[in-house]
Parts: C-alpha cells; sequence; structure tokens
C-alpha cells in the first residue's frame, strides 16, 4: 500500500481580536495554498467567521475542530481549531483590552502546546498588543519573552528577515537609556551562540558569518564616545570566535547598512538594540519583512509588524508580511 504523505502543519494565532491580525490572516488564507501545507488557525469561537463578515469576505467553509481532535484525518488546506476555553469573545475593535489580552495568550499557549507535542510542524503568529497583554495580567514585553517561557528557553534571540538579509538584536523591547546596562561580554557571547546555532540547524549554514554592529556612532571611533566596544563587544566577538563563531566587527552601524552589508557577505547582522536593526530591515523589507524567535524548540515566525489599530476593521491591511511568515515556517519545517 502507498505511504500516504502527511501535510506540512502550521498553526497561526489569532493574535489581537481588536487589531488588524485576523484581517491579515483572512487575507492571507485567500490566496491558494501550496500543496501538502495544512494550516490550523487557534481561534476563539466565532472570532474569525466575525471578521470575515464585519470585511466582506465569503467565509470558506473551513472545518471547525476542538484542541483533542485528530487534525490528520482532514484533508482540508485550512482548519479552524476552536478554543473553547472562552465563549464567544467581546471585541472592541481598534481598542487593547484585558479580553483581548487573554484570548491572545490562550491562542499562543495552545499553538505552543500543538507543536512542543509534535502535532503542528510551526507556529506563526499574528500580533498581538504588549498592552492587552498587561490588561489580562501577564507581565511580558512581547512575544519572545512569552514564547520562551512557555518553551522554559532562558535566552530567546530575535531575528527579524527580509530576503536574504537577517537582523538580530541584542536587547529588545527596553528603554533606550538601559540598553548599554544590559550589554555584557556574557551577554553577547550568549546571543551568538544562540543566532549561530539557529543559521546552522535551522537556515542550512554550515559556517554562518555575523557582522557585530558598535553600540556608538563610528563604533566609538576608540573610545572617543563610549567604551563599550571596547569593553564589551569586542571582547564578545573575540569569545565567540575562540568558539569558531565567525563573528565580525565591531562595525559602525550607519556604515555596515549603508555601504558594507550590500558589498560583504554576511549570513546575519548582531545589532545592539531594537531600532539600530529593525529600521534598516524594515526599511528594504518594505512591508514583507518576518520575524523568527532563535533558541526554541519550537519553529516560530510572525509578521514584522503590530496591531495597527488605527486601522482596525477598515479594510486597509497589509497581508504581505503574514504570508512571507507563513512561507518561512513552512520552508524551515520541510528543512
Amino acid at each position: 500500500m502507498p505511504k500516504v504523505e502527511q501535510p506540512i502543519r502550521i498553526a497561526i494565532t489569532i493574535g489581537d481580536i481588536n487589531g488588524i491580525g485576523p484581517e491579515v490572516i483572512l487575507r492571507a488564507l485567500q490566496h491558494p495554498q501550496p500543496e501538502r501545507r495544512q494550516v490550523v488557525v487557534v481561534d476563539p469561537p466565532g472570532a474569525l467567521k466575525w471578521w470575515a463578515e464585519r470585511l466582506g469576505f465569503v467565509w470558506p467553509d473551513w472545518p471547525a475542530l476542538t484542541y483533542d481532535a485528530n487534525l490528520d484525518a482532514l484533508a482540508s488546506p485550512v482548519v479552524v481549531l476552536v478554543d473553547a476555553e472562552f465563549s464567544q469573545p467581546q471585541l472592541d475593535v481598534g481598542r487593547p483590552t484585558s479580553d483581548s489580552g487573554q484570548v491572545a495568550a490562550h491562542a499562543i499557549e495552545t499553538a505552543v502546546r500543538l507543536a512542543l507535542n509534535g502535532r503542528v510542524h510551526a507556529v506563526v503568529t499574528a500580533p498581538i498588543a504588549k498592552s492587552a497583554l498587561k490588561l489580562a495580567g501577564l507581565d511580558y514585553p512581547g512575544h519572545t519573552e512569552f514564547l520562551a517561557h512557555l518553551c522554559g528557553v532562558p535566552h530567546p534571540v530575535m531575528l527579524l528577515l527580509a530576503g536574504t538579509v537577517r537582523v538580530a538584536v541584542a536587547t529588545r523591547h527596553i528603554p533606550l537609556r538601559q540598553v548599554p546596562d544590559a550589554l555584557s561580554v556574557e551577554h553577547l557571547l550568549q546571543t551568538l551562540q544562540v543566532l549561530n546555532e539557529d543559521l546552522r540547524q535551522r537556515f542550512g549554514m554550515a559556517q554562518p558569518r555575523i557582522a557585530v554592529t558598535g553600540l556608538n556612532p563610528h563604533a566609538g571611533e576608540q573610545g572617543t564616545f563610549g567604551r563599550e566596544e571596547i569593553q564589551i563587544i569586542a571582547p564578545a566577538i573575540e569569545a565567540a570566535r575562540r568558539q569558531h563563531i565567525e563573528a565580525v566587527g565591531p562595525f559602525p552601524a550607519d556604515a555596515l547598512f549603508a555601504r558594507l552589508l550590500p558589498k560583504q557577505r554576511f549570513d546575519a547582522v548582531l545589532a545592539m538594540y531594537h531600532d539600530q536593526g529593525l529600521i534598516p530591515l524594515k526599511m528594504l523589507a518594505r512591508g514583507a519583512g518576518v520575524n523568527y524567535t532563535c533558541g526554541l524548540p519550537i519553529i516560530r515566525t510572525s509578521p514584522d509588524h503590530g496591531t495597527a489599530f488605527d486601522i482596525a476593521g477598515k479594510n486597509q491591511a497589509d497581508e504581505s508580511s503574514m504570508m512571507e511568515a507563513i512561507d518561512l515556517a513552512m520552508e524551515l519545517a520541510q528543512t
């Protein structure tokens, strides 16, 4: 009897039900799904359908299942996994609420559990609002920290992708004035270790080459504008190189992104803080970037944008980044 190949199964969390997450999911799933891919949308009862009706989409007859259902028994390219912990949630379009925070968090927990149990091959998370998580009583700065907690991982690394350009950040959602104090040789070395390992194991690179930015203008210019490059960043790079990690730098961030990156073969850049790395990355991505979390035991991607409450419900959201996130999740799952 011929062997039946199972599809690559990807769980998508609903995100904040009051933002553009449901819209970009619906728009992305209007496109034909590739062969051997099944998408499982983790949805509180009725929320996705409510959004489809509001936005004027024809609701496809996607099967609706509960958590314990046998996903292998269905051939449908899209399945809605109904999160029975919630009755029909209260939607308040354009505003973060405690209800939307609870729904978003529980969808993430459900999708992670599916992945850790081997029932899906990857997770794609729609945007959430940190303020809604706080209203729901969850004190996480964002997805990365919440996912790390659920997976028991001490040192996750946020990696953004725009085509072949990959930018990781050494610090994430913290005030700019706290960045220098958050940097240490040990922290940067761990970040380079995690980034290097994921580039090798998930992205299939035998010897990734990682460019490291400085923190200060002109990478400190030999201590003239700050000594973090001399005391922290350069020693961390040297420590990484002793472990056979091909880290190079520290480079002035402006020169690296403007001139060096296009000319030299770097597989990834490690920036010191959020905006230093994400502004040039998002300019390159033009609305189609992807966020990937290094260091997790599961594959997780997401769009590179937020909840965009200001345009929620107005039929203005662009699904490009969500589609890229789903495609990358499938690509990495196949690898």
